[in-house]
């Protein structure tokens, strides 16, 4: 139980941590702090997911450490930061990406899925929280829909109108998968009920019944 509650008040901790940093870098899109922020938002995500995959033992992982569950999660941790070390090699003078854009997409997407569901079929999480990361993911993958559906207007200035919009589902998509789950995972925490503790009688006292 206490390697439960410290792993998911870490995990929880760094998430949130994720979220506030991604706040900012929203509102300082363009200064020196962007590439900081930007960094540290990737940071903050994998090291949180990774503590919540690993935990203390394989109690307190949220996917009991099984090897599909702790790859996943592994990847799904790792992606931002591998798509980035990635960007680093890119030619300014040559616009397009090295990574395929359905590639930067798609995958996380299909790791995604693939880890809600193994945390939520490993148990380990309570029933109450247990599939809150897939009800996060699709509200996330919900926000970027309609991010997509609002700048896809029928001509440029009809977009250009759009794109406040879009930026804001984007920011409550992340919010979401990154600040809601680390609430979540506090949440979480307090609503644990420690274990029994076995109360034995005196040696110099009568065993009940007696």
């Amino acid at each position: 139980m206490r390697g439960r509650r410290l792993t998911w008040t870490i995990g929880g901790a760094g998430l949130i941590a994720c979220g506030v940093a991604g706040i900012l870098l929203s509102v300082t899109l363009g200064t020196s702090l962007t590439d900081v922020l930007a960094f540290s938002v990737d940071l903050l995500w994998a090291a949180a997911v990774l503590v919540f995959a690993i935990g203390t033992s394989s109690h307190d992982s949220v996917v009991a450490r099984r090897p599909l569950g702790m790859i996943t999660l592994a990847l799904v941790a790792l992606c931002p930061l591998l798509v980035r070390g990635v960007g680093l090699f890119q030619n300014p003078d040559d616009p397009t990406p090295l990574i395929p854009w359905a590639v930067t997409t798609f995958v996380p997407l299909a790791l995604s899925l693939v880890a809600v569901v193994q945390i939520g079929r490993a148990g380990v999480v309570s029933k109450r929280w247990r599939w809150a990361p897939a009800v996060a993911l699709g509200v996330s993958l919900a926000c970027d829909g309609l991010s997509v559906v609002a700048i896809a207007g029928p001509d440029q200035a009809t977009a250009v109108q759009f794109v406040g919009l879009s930026s804001a589902l984007g920011v409550i998509g992340f919010l979401t998968r990154t600040l809601g789950l680390g609430i979540v995972a506090l949440l979480a925490v307090a609503s644990e009920r420690p274990a029994s503790v076995p109360v034995y009688s005196s040696p110099s006292e009568p065993a009940p019944g007696s």
